[in-house]
């Protein structure tokens, strides 16, 4: 009999209307500039607020439920005493322009999201440019996640980003290496919506829960 070795996974969901429509009024209300604190090769990332804690009540706890139930590996630190809640600490969207881009990186926190809200090229467009299509790795405009395999060795799991994947989310734990390639067919910005999820020590609950 086949056996496989547990790993961690990612949830991948596409938001509604309603959901995306107060994701656009909060990018629409953005705050100050975030670069400082992010890995980007972005010129335009800022802060965003989310109003009454609605994203984080209506969207994150529940699907903080859902990748806890289907999960194989506990991501809670085990040095904890106490259980602390869940808290959205980080909140920001992404400007990114022509050929900027985002190096492999990890975030903070015990998860993480993306949201893309626009993507203005596409994959199979932008790998036919000259420097591009005669590649075995084509990665122009990519999203992709980089882990291990049991057997030390390194591997990926590309998102070929089209506009398909507007208004779909990506939820993952934060130490969770990921990359942002270089997009190069269109002047528009690609907007897309990142967080943390972290927990609070200044919010201790009886038993574990996420709220």
């Amino acid at each position: 009999m086949y056996k496989t070795f547990p790993n961690i996974g990612f949830i991948e969901k596409k938001l509604n209307k309603e959901t995306i429509k107060i994701l656009k009024s909060y990018v629409k209300n953005k705050q100050d500039k975030f670069n400082y604190s992010l890995a980007g090769n972005i010129n335009s990332s800022f802060n965003i607020k989310d109003k009454n804690n609605w994203f984080y009540n209506n969207i994150i706890v529940p699907t903080i439920i859902e990748y806890q139930k289907n999960s194989i590996i506990d991501l809670d630190p085990k040095i904890l005493t106490k259980n602390c809640a869940f808290v959205l600490n980080a909140f920001w969207v992404n400007f990114q322009k022509k050929h900027e881009f985002n190096p492999i990186h990890k975030h903070n926190g015990v998860f993480s999201f993306v949201i893309w809200l626009d993507i203005p090229v596409n994959f199979k467009k932008e790998s036919k440019l000259n420097f591009v299509n005669h590649s075995n790795s084509p990665k122009a405009s990519c999203f992709e996640f980089v882990y291990t395999n049991t057997l030390g060795q390194i591997e990926t799991y590309r998102y070929q980003l089209g506009s398909n994947y507007n208004e779909t989310m990506l939820f993952f734990p934060s130490k969770l290496n990921h990359v942002v390639y270089p997009f190069y067919t269109s002047n528009k910005n690609r907007i897309s919506i990142s967080g943390n999820v972290a927990l609070d020590p200044q919010k201790i609950i009886d038993k574990k829960n996420v709220l």
